[in-house]
């Protein structure tokens, strides 16, 4: 039997290689903006609500028709709203109270929905990075491995040897493991955009719509624990 211990091995191809790594960048990266956006509507949200307070009981604040002491209320005008709001029960009329009752509570739920999103996206955002420090160790243990695999690889063939074989089953096993922990982390992030396009064309004149996917997320969060 004619060895060729000088024969060329089968390229793989880069792009298939790369596959797993680019997509976990990818998964990375939306986590990490959509973190960034959660937190920024978070604030937004929260200036909105100390807006529609200052603006509803403007008329009985100190000053509240000058611009800087209607940004001074708003400062913590969240923190002191149910007292704003008792200690000025009949001040202004009942039906613009109401209103903006129905719209701090509103836009209070909304901020909560959004910290449960924050809460996912850092989890997930965790759980990618994860996944790809585990890629990086398995290409650097291969990498770091390859010269001595080599000589090896020569004497396998020269012993006519099938525990070659093995090795690369052992190697694909793992990218195996890592790409089905990448598909189940995935998961979550369809369901999460299934649930937004589920509550996005729900009709909600209550501003109650976002409580229920709230939970929606929660449940998410406590599968991902």
């Amino acid at each position: 039997m004619a060895w060729n211990i000088f024969k060329k091995k089968e390229e793989s191809n880069p792009l298939e290689d790369n596959s797993l790594e680019l997509k976990v960048d990818a998964a990375l990266r939306n986590a990490q903006n959509d973190k960034r956006q959660a937190a920024s509507d978070i604030e937004k949200i929260k200036s909105w609500t100390a807006e529609v307070i200052v603006e509803t009981y403007a008329d009985i604040f100190p000053n509240g028709n000058l611009t800087y002491y209607r940004d001074k209320y708003k400062e913590d005008a969240i923190e002191k709203y149910e007292s704003i709001k008792s200690e000025n029960e009949g001040k202004v009329p009942y039906e613009k109270a109401e209103k903006c009752d129905k719209i701090v509570k509103g836009y209070l739920n909304q901020i909560e929905l959004r910290k449960s999103k924050l809460l996912l996206y850092e989890k997930l955002e965790n759980e990618y990075a994860a996944t790809k420090m585990k890629l990086k160790q398995l290409g650097a243990v291969k990498k770091s491995d390859a010269k001595v695999d080599s000589h090896e690889n020569r004497l396998r063939e020269l012993d006519n040897d099938t525990s070659s074989y093995v090795d690369a089953v052992g190697d694909s096993s793992k990218l195996d493991e890592l790409q089905k922990e990448f598909e189940l982390k995935s998961e979550y992030q369809n369901q999460l955009t299934l649930l937004s396009d589920k509550f996005d064309t729900q009709a909600d004149n209550s501003y109650d719509n976002s409580l229920a996917y709230k939970d929606e997320i929660d449940k998410i969060l406590n599968d991902l624990k």
